[in-house]
């Protein structure tokens, strides 16, 4: 059951000597997303925090498909470029209410959660749809700016 936010999968992409502005990575892979026209998918942009709570806040595009959200980070790293995407599961808060009820709100929670398999198939397509078009978009910087795959020694 889940109780709180829940991060599955997480991956990232350096560029050395790449100077690019994060909103101009987001304006292209929103404008990427959208040219697949999936159906209830959200995009909007999303200040979260750096460390505590008196730190500065760094803007992230999320991506978002009922309680599942993609969180993408583009940002400079000194003389570099950093983009990081994170999949994260939200809190069923439903669950989690109904999961507090005296004798039978374990198992009410639980059958709350358990899903069809076409709600499964539909989280899959949303999970692998957006991962390719992330790494397509993180391909698509590499040869708009001239990176190549390093070559293999023999």
């Amino acid at each position: 059951m889940a109780t709180a936010n829940t991060v599955h999968n997480h991956s990232y992409q350096h560029f050395e000597d790449l100077q690019m502005s994060a909103e101009e990575f987001y304006a292209m892979l929103e404008k990427m997303i959208k040219e697949y026209e999936y159906p209830d998918i959200t995009l909007s942009r999303r200040k979260l925090k750096e460390g505590g709570l008196l730190s500065s806040n760094r803007i992230y595009l999320c991506i978002s498909r009922e309680y599942l959200n993609y969180y993408v980070c583009a940002a400079p790293y000194g003389r570099s470029f950093y983009i990081s995407w994170w999949l994260q599961e939200d809190a069923h808060t439903a669950s989690n209410v109904a999961e507090k009820v005296p004798l039978i709100g374990k198992a009410i929670a639980q059958r709350m959660e358990d899903k069809t398999y076409y709600q499964l198939d539909t989280e899959l397509m949303f999970i692998q749809s957006i991962s390719s078009i992330v790494r397509k978009a993180v391909e698509k910087v590499k040869a708009d700016h001239g990176f190549r795959k390093p070559e293999i020694a023999n």
